[in-house]
């Protein structure tokens, strides 16, 4: 009841294009989520919509190998399909025909949102497209709508959040305690959430199963296109239109 409740008061939303719907269901798919926003509420509130939205296709989602060493978090992301990010359990996933879900800018984009910025941390993140291109998985570009709006963050919490020891633990450790606020304490405001699933996308190599730095460097560009291009294409519709997409 209190992932139904979540759900409710995000207002949570899934826009799914036809084209993943009429996919076939026995070949993979990477569905890669941006942005992560200071705590990816929209993760543990899709849970169940997702399977309702893409019926036959079970999706696993990715998560830090912190996250199941932690009391009470690792049962909440086991409860929730979540599967450790690791490589090696990430492939196995995949050959054996499962989707997955990932939020490519993990911890660093995590400690670097602010409100209403729409910032994605992509440049550098090479490896979600690499492993799609490995294992002939269709990329799936998603944009969280409303997800940057969620909490408060003043500057001297970006501040912290960015440098000095919150930093460091995030980037040493993969925990990441961003400082903010919400509507009371910790709990996010009350903000329509839209999440957009974009065209699968098919990535090609020369080798099926064996792409090239520049294979891999060719895709990427094509999956930040792709990207930007869902940003624009659904901003105004969804009560963006003023706001601007920054990759990072």
């Amino acid at each position: 009841w209190g992932i139904v409740a979540l759900r409710h008061f995000l207002r949570l939303r899934l826009h799914v294009s036809k084209l993943l719907i009429e996919r076939d269901p026995s070949k993979p798919v990477i569905i890669a989520i941006h942005p992560h926003g200071v705590a990816s509420d929209y993760r543990v509130a899709m849970d169940g919509m997702l399977y309702e939205a893409l019926p036959g296709r079970q999706v696993f989602t990715l998560a830090a190998s912190v996250l199941f060493s932690l009391p009470l978090v690792r049962e909440l992301v086991l409860w929730t399909r979540c599967i450790d990010a690791s490589k090696k359990i990430a492939a196995r996933a995949l050959k054996r025909g499962l989707s997955l879900a990932v939020i490519p800018g993990g911890e660093a984009e995590q400690m670097r949102t602010q409100t209403g910025v729409e910032e994605v941390y992509l440049a550098k993140r090479f490896g979600f497209v690499k492993l799609a291109m490995q294992h002939g998985a269709a990329l799936v570009p998603t944009y969280a709508y409303g997800t940057v709006d969620l909490y408060d963050i003043t500057p001297e919490m970006h501040a912290a959040n960015t440098r000095g020891f919150l930093w460091t633990l995030s980037k040493k450790f993969g925990v990441a305690m961003p400082r903010y606020s919400g509507s009371f304490g910790f709990l996010p405001k009350r903000c329509q959430n839209d999440l957009v699933f974009g065209k699968p996308i098919e990535l090609k190599c020369a080798t099926p199963g064996e792409p090239t730095d520049a294979e891999v460097q060719a895709a990427h560009a094509e999956y930040a296109v792709a990207l930007k291009k869902l940003f624009d294409e659904n901003r105004t519709a969804l009560g963006y239109g003023d706001r601007e997409l920054f990759v990072a």
